[in-house]
């Protein structure tokens, strides 16, 4: 199973809390290969472009709609998958270090009005859902912020949070939850339509006026020319795994929810996503494949 961004980052400890349950399911040794590389994108790459015998499945994230508008050169897209279902769902936070002087969503709004360019924050070189929700946090807020590119993952990112480098970053759960609880950052908006069990206090970007709802799914798919009987028992000991209370357990303790889509429902997911940051990255100038 390949995991395109480092261990320590929530596409990784989502792989880990699942890989023994389809395992099982399987009937076969599941082995996690954390292969990253361009911010994520070598282990799309591979993944997409490995031998499609079904040996070589990829944990997939929104970063594989948003590079290929993003990012010149990416190789792959959406339709060299062929998708076994949709794992989970995390919103995305805004988060700064427990020691800034932001307390507040407003206060850091107001900051980067009052100084446009000065305040920064980090981009990821793979454009995941959290670099496409702070692209959005700042074209709907209307600030300007100073743009740190190319973090391999978030995990890099929120160290450089941590490390005063960045003044705030945009994280998922998995990389969050330890931290906050360490009162280490203050979380001060969640990109999600409505406030997390997991995060009861923290308030939504909706709440704060900004339609920002963007999230991290996390899906397993295989190369497109995978024959069907193995994309069917693939997405069928996926299922059976995802129905296993205990794995149910176990990703609660890492802040986890099973957000299961099918084969059919998952493809229609990504490919929808992948057709509507066509048009927003278009939208905001940033379109490689739409730039004169």
């Amino acid at each position: 199973m390949i995991v395109p961004y480092g261990p320590r980052g929530g596409v990784s400890i989502n792989a880990r809390a699942l890989a023994p349950y389809y395992e099982k399911a399987l009937g076969t040794r599941v082995i996690v290969e954390n292969r990253e590389g361009a911010g994520g994108i070598t282990g799309y790459t591979v993944g997409a472009f490995a031998k499609p015998d079904g040996y070589t499945v990829t944990m997939i994230s929104p970063a594989i709609t948003a590079s290929p508008w993003l990012v010149p050169n990416v190789r792959f897209t959406p339709d060299d998958y062929a998708y076994i279902g949709q794992v989970s769902f995390v919103p995305n936070m805004l988060v700064v270090n427990a020691d800034s002087a932001f307390h507040t969503l407003k206060d850091l709004v107001e900051a980067m009005k009052a100084k446009p360019g000065e305040i920064s924050t980090g981009l990821e070189a793979s454009w995941p859902s959290s670099s496409v929700c702070e692209v959005l946090f700042l074209a709907r807020s209307g600030c300007k912020a100073k743009i740190v590119p190319g973090f391999k993952g978030g995990a890099e990112k929120i160290a450089s949070v941590l490390g005063g480098h960045l003044d705030f970053a945009v994280n998922n759960t998995q990389e969050v939850m330890a931290l906050y609880q360490a009162k280490k950052i203050r979380v001060l908006a969640m990109a999600a339509a409505q406030r997390s069990a997991f995060f009861p206090d923290v308030p939504t970007f909706r709440e704060h006026g900004y339609d920002v709802t963007t999230g991290v799914w996390r899906s397993i798919a295989v190369p497109k020319a995978t024959p069907q009987p193995i994309q069917d028992k693939l997405a069928a000991a996926l299922r059976q795994a995802l129905a296993n209370p205990t794995l149910q357990q176990d990703f609660t303790k890492v802040e986890l929810t099973v957000d299961y889509l099918d084969p059919a429902a998952t493809l229609a997911a990504v490919m929808a996503e992948y057709a509507e940051f066509d048009k927003l990255f278009t939208g905001l100038g940033m379109n490689v494949k739409h730039k004169v």
